[in-house]
């Protein structure tokens, strides 16, 4: 049985400027960083609202991305220096 029109919302999210269509649900910022090709064990999902950066640490603890929210991804290792 096909669910009704319009029962499963979609949002748009950007992680480092590539843009994600997701369903309206609760994600882990494991679940995004995978989603956006990135490997969490290293790196680091952090929301940018504004001019504020929150780093979001604890991989598993879901939580309801708004849309049109901007993500960008740090890298765990170090960069090397020239």
């Amino acid at each position: 049985m096909n669910a009704p029109v319009g029962t499963h919302k979609q949002i748009v999210v950007f992680v480092d400027k590539q843009k994600l269509t997701l369903e309206d649900r609760d994600y882990t910022p494991r679940e995004l960083l995978q989603l956006a090709g990135e490997d969490p064990a290293e790196t680091t999902l952090v929301l940018k609202e504004g001019n504020e950066l929150e780093k979001l640490t604890d991989l598993d603890k879901a939580f309801r991305p708004k849309e049109g929210a901007h993500f960008v991804v740090y890298h765990n290792s170090p960069t090397p220096v020239s």
